[in-house]
């Protein structure tokens, strides 16, 4: 039988969480979306944020906050989810696609300064975040994103960090993340908004509506999830590490940020492959493992031009990056197939 792709990790608490806001007779929007904020605030440090009922308007919302209006050149990763190309327009702005460096996997910020952009939209994919090796400090540092306003997407790094020099949701001057289902801490749905520095005064002086804000059925979920982050995250690492030895035996390589310690939220395991995807793919089904392409649903799906010819690195990871499940509720004898199927990846 195949094996499951992803599985959230609901566990009884959460249940439990869900099942006491609704005894509460408290489903809308209110006091657990205002709880489940501040813990937001506080994973990522900032000063104050809004839930959401949608990642679209969350984004939308951001960029708003942040002057975007007709005329404003907006920077991203082609990388990034294609839903950003209709975000960015709704709100009149210009799209630019940057190429990403190929160590972080993050936008290069040479070419972010060089891209006229007003403001970057930073997508942090498989886990990776903006860091880098300064050689003349030795120290590990966050990039350089200065030539810009920095709205930082951490819907899939959230909770990656080096040490103290850097972590998701550290660059931004805005900072947002997704709840979905498959999302690495679910509300089975919804947004997080979460602002620091100049921003704090204009976030509170604003009140979304209630048909906008996120309900406390989604916001009670989305607190049990986010309070058990670390440890959901130590059982992915877990399973990772054994993925990571058996690619070691191939010709393959792991997509994102290699520091020495960085310390990922592994919450996927991308592989770039050195051969045609296809091969891979049907390799693996054989062996009821699914494999798909990681980069899929991302901004280069429809893009018309030669991605090769300024988005080289990143149109690389599109055509050739695949991802294979890595989820805590795996069973051992799954992962122990699936790092079976790693080392033998064509």
């Amino acid at each position: 039988m195949m094996i499951q792709f992803y599985k959230p990790t609901i566990k009884r608490r959460d249940m439990d969480s869900v099942l006491q806001t609704m005894v509460d007779e408290k489903i809308g929007p209110g006091e657990r979306g205002r709880a489940f904020v501040q813990l937001f605030c506080e994973t990522v440090k900032a000063t104050s944020a809004v839930a959401f009922r949608t990642y679209p308007d969350c984004l939308v919302d951001a960029l708003r906050l942040m002057g975007a209006k007709e005329g404003t050149v907006v920077a991203v990763s082609p990388l990034s989810p294609a839903i950003y190309r209709t975000v960015i327009k709704s709100v009149g702005a210009k799209m630019v696609m940057v190429d990403i460096d190929k160590e972080s996997c993050c936008p290069d910020e040479a070419l972010v300064a060089q891209s006229g952009a007003d403001i970057l939209l930073l997508y942090e994919n498989c886990g990776t975040i903006p860091a880098k090796y300064n050689e003349q400090t030795t120290f590990v540092e966050k990039c350089d994103y200065s030539s810009v306003k920095v709205i930082e997407d951490i819907s899939e790094s959230i909770g990656s960090c080096v040490k103290d020099e850097a972590y998701a949701g550290g660059v931004g001057n805005i900072v947002v993340c997704a709840f979905e289902e498959d999302s690495v801490v679910s509300a089975a749905g919804g947004a997080v908004m979460a602002v620091r520095g100049e921003y704090v005064n204009e976030l509170r002086g604003r009140r979304p509506s209630k048909y906008l804000r996120m309900p406390d059925l989604n916001a009670a979920l989305g607190m049990v999830q986010l309070s058990n982050m670390d440890d959901n995250a130590e059982k992915r690492r877990d399973i990772l590490k054994v993925y990571q030895q058996s690619l070691a035996k191939t010709r393959h390589k792991q997509f994102g940020l290699s520091l020495l310690d960085f310390t990922s939220n592994a919450c996927a395991f991308a592989v770039q492959l050195d051969s045609k995807p296809d091969e891979s793919i049907k390799f693996a089904a054989k062996h009821d493992v699914p494999v798909k392409m990681a980069f899929a649903d991302c901004l280069l799906k429809d893009f018309d031009g030669d991605p090769f010819q300024d988005t080289r690195i990143a149109a690389s990871h599109y055509y050739r990056t695949v991802e294979l499940p890595l989820y805590p509720f795996l069973r051992s004898s799954e992962i122990d197939g699936i790092s079976k199927v790693v080392a033998h990846l064509p």
